[in-house]
Parts: structure tokens; sequence; C-alpha cells
């Protein structure tokens, strides 16, 4: 072998069992000892016709020699019968079921996909808002319009406020119709049709179709070498016959609900034949537009809550916590308005509040009668306010103390000798 072609055996040798048990795991199709990855290994380093004739010259010139670990290798998958076309049958068994899942679940998809949008009452209500938003602003009426205008709408600005048209049709929809749910729960088929293409599927019928014909052809290479009995060819052949049949139910399902899809295009106003839109590009304009909704219509909600909020302290604000108390339980239901105004008149400093509750007497009341009202007016002129009192300074406990340096200096007068008591 050359030097790039032995370098690949011998890597693809260390994941592959030992020569000795291939022919044997291939012919079985023993998936204990060979995976899916290991066949594709294997597909690649089947030896072509001039490879396979080298070997056996040299091998034929040489019998003494052994050959190399990669060559005994290439020689040994050139010896297994319609090694080919048993590897490519076994890959089509493995992968087929994966294939037929994907592809029927995108089926059922589109399926619950046109019911849903059909009947999202959610969507109809926010198309009949833009229609009607368009009809005014153009001041014409239009019957309709077309559905992509959807990715359009969150760029669309008002020119006072600079709101998108989405937020006023979040606003509409918040204030007329609150109990509607949630669009972008409601279409979840719709997320992930339009993240599917819609061309790759229809690519991978045809694939499956494909392979399904090439197996049957490498399955009448292997018959004529293989007894019509054996068993690993009953089970290829009864395989095959299913899978044909399965194909077929796929392609008619896929036209069915392609027909629906079609007649959904027609519900919204869209002429498949004129322009048709892929299942994924037409999902992914109301998916992308029920995101931006649902973002809006949150904020929405939370602006609205907050309002309220700030509407129900507005009601509030300037009573005392245990006149609010006194209020609910109806103890002051009669004089509400004066209340809030003397507790509205009460300083904010806590220092300043307690001064003036000292100065107060406790048992005065507010005066009523015009004849109180002029007693309490006679009372305050002829009593004086509260005097500040003027600080002294404390005198210290040494106050009186000399200094006894001054005293030997300077000497004791006669009266401080009378003060001391001494003669």
């Amino acid at each position: 072998l050359e030097g790039n072609r032995s370098r690949e055996v011998g890597i693809a040798m260390a994941k592959l069992p030992a020569a000795r048990h291939i022919k044997q795991a291939i012919l079985n199709m023993d998936p204990s000892h060979i995976t899916r990855e290991s066949i594709t290994s294997l597909v690649k380093l089947v030896p072509s016709d001039e490879e396979k004739n080298q070997i056996t010259e040299a091998k034929l010139a040489n019998p003494d020699i052994p050959l190399g670990k990669e060559e005994e290798f290439v020689y040994t998958l050139s010896v297994i019968p319609n090694i080919r076309s048993r590897l490519n049958i076994w890959a089509f068994m493995i992968d087929f079921d994966a294939m037929e899942e994907e592809v029927a679940d995108y089926l059922m998809d589109l399926k619950e996909c046109c019911s849903e949008l059909q009947s999202c009452k959610t969507l109809h209500l926010i198309i009949s808002y833009l229609l009607e938003i368009g009809n005014f602003l153009r001041q014409e009426k239009s019957d309709g319009f077309d559905l992509t205008f959807l990715s359009k709408v969150a760029d669309i600005k008002d020119t006072v406020k600079k709101q998108t048209m989405v937020h006023h049709i979040a606003c509409m929809m918040h204030e007329n119709h609150p109990s509607q749910g949630d669009l972008h729960r409601e279409i979840g088929h719709t997320h992930r049709i339009g993240r599917i293409s819609y061309d790759e599927v229809s690519s991978t019928i045809e694939k499956m179709d494909e392979l399904c014909d090439r197996s049957w052809e490498d399955l009448r290479i292997i018959s004529k070498h293989t007894s019509s009995t054996n068993e690993i060819m009953q089970k290829q052949l009864t395989f095959l016959r299913s899978v044909a049949e399965r194909i077929n139910i796929l392609k008619l399902v896929f036209k069915r609900v392609t027909n629906r899809y079609y007649n959904l295009l027609l519900y919204f106003g869209i002429d498949p034949v004129k322009k048709f839109m892929p299942p994924d590009e037409f999902c992914r304009v109301i998916s992308e537009f029920s995101l931006e909704y649902r973002t809006r219509i949150e904020a929405v909600i939370l602006e609205q809550a907050k309002k309220k909020k700030m509407k129900e302290r507005r009601k509030t604000r300037g009573i005392k916590i245990t006149d609010l108390k006194n209020m609910v339980s109806g103890k002051h239901a009669g004089r509400p308005d004066r209340e809030r105004a003397d507790s509205s008149n009460q300083p904010a400093d806590p220092k300043t509040r307690k001064l003036l509750a000292k100065t107060k007497s406790p048992a005065t009341e507010t005066p009523d009668t015009p004849e109180e009202v002029a007693m309490s007016l006679e009372s305050a002129l002829q009593t004086d306010g509260p005097r500040r009192r003027t600080r002294q300074r404390l005198k210290s406990k040494m106050a009186q103390r000399k200094s006894l340096r001054r005293t030997l200096k300077n000497g004791i007068t006669d009266e401080e000798l009378a003060q001391a008591g001494i003669k």
C-alpha cells in the first residue's frame, strides 16, 4: 500500500475489531462488534480492484514473508464477498428509523401548526386590530393585508411617544381583551416548524427513496453469492419490503399535509400558486412577531400594575398608619378630612414632633366655638413661649486651686492668711 493509504488504514484499525473477527462480524451483521461509525470507516477502507491484485500478487510471490498489519487487514476485507453492498444495506437499516422519525415528527408538527393557526383567536384579534389601524392611517378601507407585514410591525413607531405599533396593539388587547392568553404559548408547533427547513425534509424523503432502490440492487448482487434460505438474507429482504411500504406512506402523508398547508395560505389570503412561501419562512414570521408581542404585553401589564399601585398610594398619602387603621375600622369615619389635614401639618422631623408634643397640653382639644377660639388666642398672647435657656459654663472642680510656685514667689497676703485661719 502507498504511504498515505497505509496510514489511513492504520488509524481506522485502532477503532475496529481485529482482522480475524471482522469477516464474521460483517457476514452476521453483528452490532456488538461493529457500530454505525465503524461501518462508515469500513466503506472507506474497502480495497479497489487494483489494490486487491497488488496484495494478492505480493502474497503469492513471497509466501514465506507475512504481510503487514495494514495489508493483512485490507486483504481480509477483499476476501469478504460483496462487502460494499453488505455495508450499504446495513447502514441503511440503521439510519432508516431515525430518518423516518424525523420526517414523521415534522409532518405531525406541520399538521398541528395549520390547525392551531386557524383556531388561534388571539392571532385573529391582533390581525383585526392591525387592519383597523392600517385603514385608519391610510384613510382607506382594505379587506386584508399580507401576513409578511408582521415582520415590519416592530419597526413602525408613532410620532408622539415613539412607541412601536406592537406596543399600541398590546395596549388595545390588554384593555379590550384581558382574558386572552399568551400568543407565544398558543403556537408551539409553529415555532418548531419555523426552525426546520421544508426543502430539507423533502430532500430527506427523496434520499430515503433513493437509498431503498439502491439497497434493492445491492440485495440482488448479494443473492447471487448467498443462498436464499440464509437467515441474514431473509432479514434484509423483509426489511426492504417493509421500508418500501413505509416510504410510500410517508410520500402520501407529505402530499396531504402540504395540501393542508396550501389551504392555510389561502385562509390567510396568500395564493400559493402565485407566491409560494415555504412553511419554515411563513411560520418564522409569525413566531418572531409572537415573541415581540409577548415582550410588549408583559411590559404593558407591568406598567398598568404600577399605575394602579400609585393610584392606591395617593388615596392614603399624608395619613398616619394608626389613623389609616382607625379609618378602616370605622372609628374616624365621620372626620377623615380633618384627620388627614392634621396629619399633613405634622412636621416630618421626629425631634420637632417630640418638641411640639411637649409644648402642647395633653388635655387640650381643638377649639370649635368662637368663645373657645378667643380664649385660646388671649392665653397665647399673655403667656410667653418657651424661652431658650442660656447655657452656663460649668466651673471646674479645681477652679480655686492656686499655683504653689506663684505662692512661694510672691508670698501670702494677710487676707489670704485670714481666710486660711492662720494668725
